[in-house]
């Protein structure tokens, strides 16, 4: 039988500022992290502590056990790079559970409305998809209650109409 070797793929990013971002990121192995309250509130404290250092804006964004979803606009002070690295290794290192995060993370340039409402829809159905629960109403841990209540008990957000 033949042995194959991988080699990690380094994704080429796509960097404009001002302009709404649909980003991924996954817990390595698909570790449930985030099924911890204690952990989905770093990664909050991380997401809002974030914000106000690059100046970006929370559109959208789900937490889910093993991986959360965002719909983000950086500025042109930090690019999606920069931001994800800060989250990313601020969680790390206060949660300490070893290699927390997959080395990569996916993102897509929002371009028309369509496509903001088809991503804001997916982020908010997930736990659905997922199940976690049986009505987006029921997930904590979602915009959607931001977008539906006008709830910013968990995260203030910077909404979209």
């Amino acid at each position: 039988m033949n042995k194959y070797s991988t080699k990690k793929v380094e994704l080429k990013r796509f960097y404009v500022p001002d302009n709404m971002c649909f980003v991924t990121s996954v817990t390595e192995n698909r570790k449930h992290i985030f099924s911890d309250e204690k952990n989905i509130k770093i990664l909050m404290y991380a997401f809002n502590e974030y914000r106000y250092k690059y100046l970006y804006k929370i559109i959208a964004y789900v937490i889910l056990p093993d991986h959360f979803h965002w719909l983000i606009i950086p500025d042109e002070k930090a690019n999606i790079s920069k931001i994800m690295k800060a989250v990313k290794g601020y969680t790390a290192k206060k949660i300490g559970a070893g290699k927390l995060w997959q080395h990569q993370f996916l993102d897509h340039c929002i371009r028309k409305k369509e496509d903001y409402k088809i991503h804001i829809d997916y982020i908010h159905k997930n736990p659905v998809k997922h199940g976690l629960i049986s009505e987006i109403s029921e997930y904590k841990w979602s915009s959607f209650r931001n977008y539906q209540f006008d709830d910013d008990s968990v995260i203030k957000i910077d909404k979209i109409s």
